[in-house]
């Protein structure tokens, strides 16, 4: 297991990012960050968000608790896990401490734009709200009520100075709804096998004729 901390080390990245692409048959580096931001995002900020929606206090997981793998089994050290009641504190710790210095990493090493990189952490919250409305219907309110939450932060919690995620996100009482996404992650430049997936579901080139 890698620490994700090291990542922010940028020879550590390089190397890291060097043994996913081959490991995924992507053309470069640029395109490898991006599925591995998609691949994280599906993980960490859905054990916050369950904490958010089910339980009494907020999760807040440090980014030295995390590790990953080289398959890219990602690994929460839950004696490092905190909780809060600040909501607040724990989106935070979510984006501005947790995702962000990750997002930084590798747009430092590859270039690849953070409007990409923010979408894809967008599009995995949007597929975990809708999923959740799906699974829990009769909490659809207080999920709505989370989204809202998430869409009215400012800046600050995303070391940022507005929302980088506001216009990527699944309107609060739409969230049953797949919002096609603006920017492309790429996926469909990997190689695949005949049977896979060309496209991301929610791809913007292959859903043009759909807007």
């Amino acid at each position: 297991m890698i620490p994700v901390q090291a990542l922010k080390e940028e020879h550590l990245c390089i190397e890291f990012l060097s043994h996913q692409q081959q490991r995924i048959s992507a053309p470069n580096l640029k395109i490898t960050a991006s599925m591995m931001m998609k691949k994280y995002a599906q993980v960490i900020p859905a054990q916050v968000l369950d904490s958010m929606l089910w339980e009494e206090k907020a999760k807040i997981i440090p980014l030295s608790s995390s590790a990953i793998s080289n398959e890219l089994d990602i690994e929460v050290d839950t004696l490092q896990i905190e909780y809060t009641d600040s909501r607040l504190e724990a989106w935070e710790a979510l984006f501005a401490r947790h995702i962000v210095p990750i997002m930084r990493a590798f747009h430092k090493v590859t270039n690849l734009p953070l409007f990409i990189l923010w979408e894809n952490v967008a599009v995995r919250i949007n597929s975990y709200f809708r999923k959740a409305v799906e699974r829990f219907p009769e909490y659809e309110l207080r999920v709505n009520r989370l989204a809202e939450e998430l869409l009215q932060l400012d800046g600050r919690y995303f070391n940022n100075t507005e929302h980088p995620m506001s216009r990527f996100l699944t309107a609060p009482g739409c969230l049953s709804e797949q919002k096609i996404r603006s920017t492309c992650c790429y996926f469909h430049k990997l190689e695949k096998k005949k049977e896979s997936l060309t496209h991301c579901l929610v791809c913007p080139l292959n859903n043009s004729n759909e807007k």
